[in-house]
Order: structure tokens, then sequence, then C-alpha cells
């Protein structure tokens, strides 16, 4: 399931309305999931409270809605946390998978990917950005931010899984 049809499918259910309800200042900040470890219709959707610098989570499935409790974001201390305009998000997220995987495939043909993840997300300085990561065979991390309007690579980096580790 695309992204439009499982957050429509979750604005339509009794578990959101209900949340909504009393949670009316939040907004629609992130869209996750990971490729290999995710049925396809499966979806992760964040809805951020701006007071509680807090996230509520919607998980997405076939055949059901689970809400996790609200719990803290995973950011920066002064990063601010931006709506997504889903009204400019043109690219879905099987194209913008195929973009993702052209651009590898151009640019980095030996970092095969193993696993995906996939972040639709609003940046202040880049706009609505689909965040998609490749953990690659050669022990790699390829991070692509991809212009979730015009479907353009905005920014890459490949980085060594190794170069994570902390001194």
């Amino acid at each position: 399931m695309e992204l439009k049809p499982a957050l429509k499918k979750l604005e339509e259910s009794r578990e959101f309305k209900k949340w909504r309800q009393k949670n009316k200042s939040t907004y629609f900040s992130y869209a996750f999931k990971i490729l290999q470890e995710m049925d396809p219709d499966e979806w992760q959707i964040g809805f951020y409270n701006k007071k509680k610098d807090k996230i509520t989570t919607f998980m997405i499935g076939s055949g059901s809605i689970n809400v996790r409790a609200e719990e803290e974001i995973f950011k920066k201390e002064d990063t601010e946390v931006h709506e997504i305009q889903l009204e400019k998000v043109k690219l879905t997220f099987d194209n913008a998978i195929a973009k993702a995987n052209e651009f590898q495939a151009k640019g980095f043909p030996k970092d095969n990917s193993i696993k995906t993840i996939a972040i639709l997300q609003n940046i202040k300085e880049l706009g609505n950005i689909w965040n998609i990561t490749y953990v690659t065979e050669a022990f790699n991390t390829l991070n692509m931010r991809i212009d979730a309007s015009t479907g353009k690579v905005l920014e890459h980096k490949l980085s060594s899984v190794f170069s994570f580790r902390k001194e």
C-alpha cells in the first residue's frame, strides 16, 4: 500500500479519531518503512506534539491499526520537527525507491543494498524529502535525500558502518 492510502485508512479509523479528539494540536511529521522487514501494506506514521516535544506513532498494516504510547523524539536538542505538506508530496514511495535504486546502480554499483530504510520527513533546509538509507553488502550505508516533489537526489553520503563506532 502506498503512503497516501495508508494515511487515509489511518485517518478514517476509529482508533485515530478517538486519539485525535485528545490530540488536536499534533501534526503529521513522518512516515517510516523498512522494506525487507515490513509487509508491503505496513507503515509507521508519526504525529508530533510540539508543546510536549513528543511523538505518537501509528502502526498501519493490511488488517490492523495500532497506536504506540507517546514517546520522546529522536532528534538533536534544538532541531525543529516540521509538518509534512502532503499536497507537495508528488513522488510515491515506489517511485522514490526506484529513484534511489537508479542512483545507487549508477553511482555506487558495488554497494548493493541488503536493507532499505525509508523515511518521509520535512527538513527545514530541504523541505519534504524521502530520506532513504541502504545498508549494503560492503558494510556501508548509502543515504540519499530525494525531493518528494521532483524526485531529484538533493544530497547523498556513503559511509562505512564501522565509522559509526565510538572510540
